[in-house]
């Protein structure tokens, strides 16, 4: 949850390192949340007669959208310093967004020991 937390606080900050428990906290928990939420809305967000979504399921999709939107900046920002955190330019993050394994490649080396390019090492 700790990851979670530290990657809403610096939502913007595209600049500094963020350790490998950083990143997996901010992913998982919301991982977490739309899977929990997807799940609400469709089982009982649905009318099984009809075959349609009632208002609630409505309400939960339109709310998991807007959380998305609202997690994309910080999603990016995260992702950007993970990866200048094993020394690589941030900006290669756009590349994994075509290239999923990378990425999950990216999140799972560890960060460079002491101090880089990018910042101090975020461990010490």
């Amino acid at each position: 949850m700790g990851g979670y937390v530290a990657g809403i606080k610096r939502y913007t900050d595209f600049t500094g390192r963020s350790r490998r428990s950083e990143y997996w906290g901010f992913v998982l928990v919301n991982a977490l949340i739309f899977t929990v939420v997807a799940v609400l809305a469709l089982t009982a967000g649905r009318d099984a007669e009809a075959g349609t979504y009632t208002t609630f399921g409505w309400v939960l999709v339109i709310a998991l959208s807007f959380y998305g939107l609202v997690l994309l900046v910080p999603a990016i920002a995260i992702q950007f310093r993970r990866y200048q955190d094993i020394g690589w330019n941030g900006a290669l993050s756009i590349i994994g967004w075509f290239i999923p394994l990378l990425t999950l490649v990216v999140a799972c080396i560890p960060g460079n020991e002491g101090p880089n390019k990018y910042g101090p090492d975020p461990k010490a």
